[in-house]
């Protein structure tokens, strides 16, 4: 049996097809803006602190070295009468240590990091794939759809005897009379088989009075 529809108000259909319109709106830049700041999260940690990080490692592998050997130049100064005050030679060899040491243990902290924060990117994407689909094509869909059956009652309506439409507008303008009805586009097939009836199709927009039960 084919559907029917009781249409009160073709306003009210095409307000809430703005607020579809405006919640894929709000969904899809919510999703792109999500989508930005995981691939800067990404790029932070699997390139720009690695490369600082080795930089580091370098830098204080290099500064150690030099300060190793700042403090054996110092020890072969050491005589029988002499024995020189190495304290800023030693000082500067344990910070370089402590550096390299701090620098190493970063390095392995993002290693650990990088599968984490992919596994977890992974895990939203799924989870948000299904509202990403319904503000994208779907929502597509079901915008094209209300449209289609906003234009056929449209086309209905105004095809619709002009008493019945003048009375509707009597009763829109009245402040104590209840909103009027708008016409009733049914889908279905009457009671009586031998009752006249109009049937309306709403996604072709046509009217078929003949329809065959």
């Amino acid at each position: 049996m084919a559907e029917s529809a009781r249409v009160q108000s073709i306003d009210a259909i095409r307000r809430f097809r703005e607020l579809l319109a405006e919640f894929a709106d709000g969904a899809g830049s919510a999703l792109a803006a999500v989508d930005a700041e995981n691939r800067r999260a990404r790029e932070w940690l699997e390139n720009e602190l690695p490369r600082h990080w080795k930089n580091q490692v370098q830098l204080w592998d290099r500064r150690m070295a030099e300060a190793r050997s700042a403090l054996h130049r110092k020890n072969l100064q050491r005589t029988d009468g002499f024995v020189p005050d190495v304290t800023e030679e030693k000082e500067a060899l344990r910070i370089a240590k402590h550096r390299l040491e701090e620098a190493q243990k970063k390095l392995d902290q993002i290693r650990r990091w990088v599968p984490q924060l992919q596994h977890a990117t992974s895990e939203y994407t799924g989870r948000s794939r299904p509202l990403a689909d319904a503000a994208g094509p779907d929502m597509a869909r079901s915008l094209e759809r209300l449209d289609r059956m906003v234009a056929a009652l449209d086309a209905y309506v105004s095809a619709a005897p002009p008493r019945a439409v003048d009375a509707g507008r009597q009763a829109a303008s009245s402040p104590t009379a209840p909103p009027p009805a708008a016409p009733e586009v049914s889908l279905d097939w009457p009671a009586d088989p031998e009752a006249p009836t109009r049937f309306y199709d709403v996604e072709g927009g046509r009217d078929d009075p003949d329809k065959p039960a």
